[in-house]
């Protein structure tokens, strides 16, 4: 009796251990496509926040664009009124010469002359007050050309502060790319998983 029993115990042995292995198989691949699913949610996230970067770092790019032109642009604006203020300056000396000359016009009638005497002291005064106008009018051309030195000198300070804006612009938007680039590979990744 016991070795006709035998041979049914073996199979039933057998059919168990098939049914423990298929279950095994069965997890392992459950498990490998929970593993696979929750790697392209992460996946996902990070090109989403890739994209968020790298449209954040354009928009820098673009922001530090425009304050640098508007920058180059004040400088040129205060080379500029700098140039009109040199010009103006020596327009001011010249006129200063001139009148240093009549002047000394003036003072020679005075010599020569009683009669023009009274005419020249007019023309004396008159010279004065035109003397300490034009010294007025030098003055404000200094001032303003001070002014325009300063202007330039803010406008050159702009400028270097937004090209480095525009270059830490571009190095986001370069670790942007790569961060986009490197989502690809991982994605190409899973792809691999999947099809394995």
């Amino acid at each position: 009796m016991t070795s006709a029993q035998s041979p049914s115990k073996q199979s039933t042995t057998d059919r168990g251990q098939d049914g423990s292995q298929g279950q095994r198989h069965q997890d392992e691949s459950t498990f490998a496509r929970l593993a696979i699913s929750e790697l392209q949610r992460d996946l996902q996230r990070v090109e989403d926040q890739a994209r968020m970067a790298q449209q954040d770092a354009q928009g820098s790019r673009q922001l530090a664009q425009h304050a640098r032109s508007a920058a180059l642009q004040a400088q040129n604006q205060a080379r500029e009124a700098q140039n009109q203020a040199q010009q103006a300056q020596g327009q001011a000396q010249q006129t200063q010469t001139q009148l240093q000359q009549v002047q000394n016009q003036a003072q020679q009638a005075q010599g020569e002359a009683q009669q023009a005497n009274q005419r020249a002291q007019q023309a004396q005064g008159q010279a004065q007050q035109a003397q300490n106008q034009l010294q007025q009018a030098q003055n404000d051309a200094q001032q303003a050309q001070q002014r325009a030195k300063g202007a330039q000198e803010r406008a050159d300070q702009a400028s270097q502060q937004s090209q480095q804006a525009e270059d830490q612009a571009q190095q986001a938007h370069n670790q942007a790319q790569q961060a986009q680039t490197d989502a690809g590979q991982i994605r190409m990744t899973v792809r691999q998983l999947q099809r394995a």
